[in-house]
């Protein structure tokens, strides 16, 4: 009711829910079905997803017509009697499974599959002969509908249903029920983590549109199931979907349907082309817009890839790696450290984000350092945001280094000759940085740091220099 939350299972609630379980699946004696012959027509599309926001990309869109059938005992078959297709952009060949081009009769079974039962499976209906044991129940919100050709209006309830385990394959989301029969008149659900069965699977909707027929009759209407994917293996700022639709109309009850037509398998299909342009009422681009969609050039396709590209391009690997700035953080030797092991790891939670640290401990001086860094990319590359926290790292008083690090080590271990005059910094920085161009960036930031000189110099005990060149002593005290 608007304006009145209920309790999750109360007495109301589950009275509704075992009344809509009963229509659902009858007793033996009292089951009697609507026999109908329908036609439906559809599209799926196959479209890649941003998640920067960006306009999809369409990549492929089929269309499909169907005929669907169902007798008094209940028997049901769907022969597709048109196919056809046009690819967008140059992709792979694939064949959709079948009930991504079929449509949903009875509001699925006792136990729910999408894909075939590839991308989800197992999946206990809320309304079928165990739902109770499976899933919590509470009417959220109630509405009176006035279906054209019928004379008195009908009460709706909206019944949010929640599974009792998250960790188990369950339906989330809600159904709607006729509040007189309990007669299913919408599905809009989705499903936990556990349901899907493809490693790729990133999520699935599905929304079913039932409409009012002759009598108490609620029959399939619109059909939308929706299933993205993503590579497991990379955390790319995309993922694919399928996006399949379907509309039933033209309704004929009780045509005269032989045994033989329910005999063979339950669902045919005509190879692509085969039928005749005429079979399809609506062209097989004419809803795209409705769709959100709309055809991209193989040009604007390859502008928006290289700008990905740039902008991701170590996404695919694994978030949590070793890392090194350079060999000398690794091992270096000098008179204000001694020999200075270290080790550094990197991780990025998000492909915009980057962590990185580095540690270490001078074995000569005793002194422990370490640096912690991030990056922040803002969406589209537009700039790259820097913060920089370090405790003793090692600097050189020189106006420029007398050598490189590598050569300085070995100088330093093998003659005792340090060509440096070190100290240490411990402080803080912050950048910003902006591309100008292909090839140029400019940044801006700010620095406040303390230095402070070393203690006694180490020496490696031989050499030209056994004694040891003294150190040279900074000006200590905060800098900005």
């Amino acid at each position: 009711m608007p304006g009145q939350t209920r309790e999750f299972d109360d007495s109301a609630t589950l009275a509704l829910v075992r009344l809509a379980r009963d229509y659902r699946a009858p007793s033996p004696s009292d089951a009697v079905f609507p026999a109908y012959r329908a036609s439906a027509e559809g599209h799926v599309y196959f479209f890649l997803d941003r998640d920067d926001g960006g306009e999809p990309i369409p990549m492929r869109v089929d269309q499909v017509v169907v005929d669907l059938y169902q007798d008094s005992e209940g028997r049901r078959r769907q022969d597709i009697r048109g196919l056809r297709k046009k690819q967008l952009l140059p992709i792979r060949e694939f064949r959709y499974y079948i009930d991504r081009l079929t449509a949903v009769q009875n509001g699925f079974g006792n136990l729910i599959e999408i894909g075939e039962g590839l991308d989800v499976s197992d999946v206990p209906h809320p309304l079928g002969s165990d739902g109770e044991s499976h899933y919590h129940y509470r009417i959220v919100d109630s509405v009176t509908i006035r279906p054209q050709g019928f004379p008195e209006p009908i009460r709706v309830h909206e019944v949010e249903v929640r599974p009792r385990r998250e960790d188990r394959p369950a339906f989330v989301g809600s159904v709607f029920l006729d509040a007189t029969t309990g007669a299913l008149v919408n599905m809009w659900f989705s499903f936990t983590p556990a349901s899907y069965v493809d490693p790729r699977v990133d999520r699935v909707t599905v929304r079913l549109d039932h409409q009012r027929w002759e009598g108490d009759l609620w029959l399939p209407y619109r059909q939308v199931v929706e299933v993205r994917r993503e590579m497991p293996q990379f955390d790319l700022p995309v993922g694919s979907v399928i996006r399949a639709t379907l509309r039933v109309t033209d309704y004929e009850f009780d045509p005269d349907l032989p045994a033989w037509r329910f005999r063979g398998p339950r669902v045919t299909a005509v190879p692509y082309g085969a039928a005749d342009s005429t079979v399809f009422e609506a062209g097989l681009m004419d809803r795209m817009a409705e769709e959100g969609l709309s055809p991209v050039s193989l040009e604007r396709l390859e502008d928006e890839a290289r700008h990905v590209a740039r902008q991701h391009l170590a996404s695919g690997l694994p978030r949590v790696r070793f890392y090194t700035d350079r060999f000398s953080s690794l091992l270096r030797a000098n008179r204000a450290e001694g020999v200075r092991l270290g080790l550094g790891a990197s991780y990025s939670p998000r492909p915009a984000l980057k962590l990185d640290g580095r540690a270490g401990l001078a074995t000569g001086s005793r002194t422990p350092g370490a640096t912690v860094r991030g990056r922040w990319t803002s969406p589209g590359g537009s700039s790259t945001t820097t913060l920089e926290l370090y405790a003793a790292q090692l600097r050189d008083t020189g106006p420029r280094p007398g050598a490189s690090n590598a050569l300085n080590t070995l100088s330093t271990l093998f003659r005792n000759l340090d060509y440096s005059d070190p100290h240490f910094a411990t402080g803080v920085r912050v950048g910003l940085e902006r591309p100008l161009g292909e090839s140029a960036s400019v940044e801006i930031g700010g620095v406040i740091e303390e230095h402070s000189g070393p203690g006694e110099a180490w020496s490696a005990g031989w050499g030209p220099d056994a004694s040891g060149r003294p150190l040279l002593a900074p000006e200590e005290g905060v800098y900005a």
